[in-house]
């Protein structure tokens, strides 16, 4: 028996459980029964339930921004405070945990360096946008889209991964931006072969961010970037106009239920 909390952070619904395992083929055995259980779950973490060394590895090895406000809030029982976290994909620890409004944040492993972001194809359409852990495209172009299925936007995501030769990377995702900054982001992982059109997103969110952040030539503060879940994640990116310092997702955390499963 494996203790799961499944818990929802402005969608994207993710599993999260209360034990290690370093072994990437146990981690996809486990991911691979829980989401067979539960067709709404996006991702599956696994974590250290202690708030001196908090740590959490993604199913798949990379890195994820609502896992981790989701471990950091389950780690301080929901209760406003910070921690310091290691998380899959990345080198050091980041900064998470619950403000005072109850919602989790955030640090997203961004890189300093502009050249960490590049013009694909050579026009205002769009970026490629590198993090730690993940790599993004962020597509301006929302009627690439329209009037397309899920299943067939999904597709259409990938081929643009492999097209793009994002697939070396250990995760990769291709986020839709909409006119009002809504988005709709497909996550496909490497080692586990999973690929979802999230619910929700949070690398995709804080890639968005740092585009806008440079486009807009300095710092962006709480932005709110719309999930289709129909629920804001803000962002918050640091930007000095020359090198990017810092940058934060914040927004709800609910608790669906947590129960033992058998594997």
């Amino acid at each position: 028996e494996i203790k799961v909390t499944y818990i929802r952070p402005g969608g994207n619904d993710t599993a999260l459980v209360e034990r290690m395992f370093e072994n990437i083929r146990k981690r996809k055995f486990i991911n691979d029964i829980i989401m067979e259980k539960n067709n709404n779950i996006e991702q599956v973490g696994f974590f250290y339930l202690n708030r001196k060394n908090p740590e959490l590895m993604m199913a798949g090895g990379e890195f994820c921004g609502n896992a981790s406000r989701s471990a950091a809030y389950l780690i301080l029982e929901g209760k406003p405070g910070i921690i310091k976290i290691k998380v899959s994909g990345v080198k050091k620890r980041l900064k998470a945990g619950v403000l005072k409004n109850g919602e989790a944040f955030a640090q997203i492993p961004i890189y300093s360096d502009l050249k960490k972001i590049t013009n694909y194809p050579n026009n205002k359409s769009g970026y490629i946008v590198q993090l730690e852990g993940i790599t993004q495209y962020v597509n301006f172009n929302e009627n690439e889209i329209k009037n397309l299925s899920k299943e067939k936007i999904k597709i259409k995501a990938k081929n643009t991964i492999d097209r793009l030769g994002l697939n070396k990377y250990p995760a990769a995702g291709v986020v839709y931006v909409n006119n009002d900054l809504s988005i709709t982001p497909v996550v496909w992982v490497k080692k586990i072969n999973t690929l979802f059109l999230e619910t929700a997103c949070g690398s995709a969110t804080a890639a968005l961010g740092q585009i806008l952040a440079l486009k807009n030539g300095g710092s962006i503060k709480n932005l709110p970037i719309y999930q289709p879940s129909g629920i804001p994640i803000k962002i918050s990116v640091d930007f000095d106009g020359k090198r990017f310092k810092y940058a934060e997702i914040s927004g709800p955390i609910k608790i669906l239920e947590t129960k033992k499963v058998l594997i």
